[in-house]
């Protein structure tokens, strides 16, 4: 299956767009209700889908409040990491180490007039690859105060790898500024570096384990594409990918089911989910852009 028949896959039809005001306060009302057959149907409406997919992706992962008449701008942003010894996704002990100065860290790093709440843990792409679009607003929810959280539940994936190969987590926050949306501003080298060198000296184990590899944090459809594009190439470079295969799930315009062949006897084939509303079509051709460049696209497997 080639990008362009994944992009105008059934159902993703292009109908005459709607007035652009009137699209997006529908689309707003559609993520607050968490209705999402409301929400693909207005992108479907919309005569360019690549940039329908980018409006649905940013406007998920933000949520505007007020608070003694102030408001309040909060964005769900992840810290990618590629965990090399298996020692530091999923792990409790490692983070109840670590999390302590990664916030220092963080609070060095954030913007002014913005604060942050991170999640426990290193939370696996197993999971956030998972994620509905209820659970990110559920996420977002946690900086509003008062803020009574509805129980959700979600099925999380399990993404077959062998021993020794790496694993995508995540350090999930909510990060929120008294001034709008985050503005990171220019990309400073050196801030960014400091933050990912605590990150990764702080969740190193014994001092012969590899670290991490650690990219800054960002926005959810950035890091969730980043992520995955860096685990894959350093995945390839321990256990070879040696095909590949995209499907699709008749039900939903929002999972995509990606499948490869690892040259691996035990673990020949793993899959692993990516959602539209996560990463953009932009964010899953670039997924798809570096497995080309690793292996080929396959029929079947």
């Amino acid at each position: 299956m080639t990008q362009t028949n994944i992009q105008h896959a059934p159902g993703m039809n292009t109908l005459r767009p709607l007035d652009a005001n009137l699209w997006q306060s529908q689309l707003d009302e559609a993520i607050r209700s968490s209705n999402d057959a409301q929400m693909w149907d207005l992108v479907r409406q919309q005569g360019d889908q690549e940039e329908a997919h980018e409006i649905v992706a940013t406007r998920l992962s933000r949520l505007a409040f007020r608070i003694d008449n102030k408001s309040r701008y909060s964005e769900l942003f992840l810290m990618p990491l590629i965990d090399h010894a298996g020692c530091v996704v999923d792990n409790a002990d490692a983070w109840k180490r670590a999390s302590h100065p990664i916030g220092e860290a963080l609070d060095q790093w954030l913007p002014a007039k913005s604060s942050k709440i991170i999640f426990n843990g290193v939370r696996p792409f197993d999971w956030v690859g998972t994620w509905q679009s209820k659970i990110i607003r559920s996420h977002l929810h946690r900086a509003v105060p008062g803020y009574e959280q509805v129980r959700l539940t979600t099925v999380a994936e399990k993404i077959l790898l062998p021993e020794n190969a790496p694993r995508l987590g995540f350090v999930s926050m909510v990060l929120t500024s008294q001034l709008g949306w985050l503005s990171m501003g220019q990309a400073t080298t050196l801030r960014d570096k400091r933050l990912r060198d605590v990150v990764r000296f702080s969740l190193q184990g014994e001092d012969d384990t590899p670290p991490c590899t650690v990219l800054a944090p960002d926005r959810v459809q950035f890091a969730v594409t980043d992520g995955v594009c860096v685990w894959l190439n350093e995945l390839h470079q321990v256990v070879p990918i040696t095909g590949w295969m995209v499907g699709l799930v008749p039900t939903t315009p929002d999972v995509v089911k990606i499948t490869l062949s690892l040259a691996d006897e035990n673990e020949g084939l793993t899959q692993f989910t990516v959602r539209r509303h996560q990463i953009g079509l932009r964010g899953l051709d670039d997924i798809l852009c570096v497995l080309n460049d690793i292996a080929p696209c396959m029929e079947s497997l």
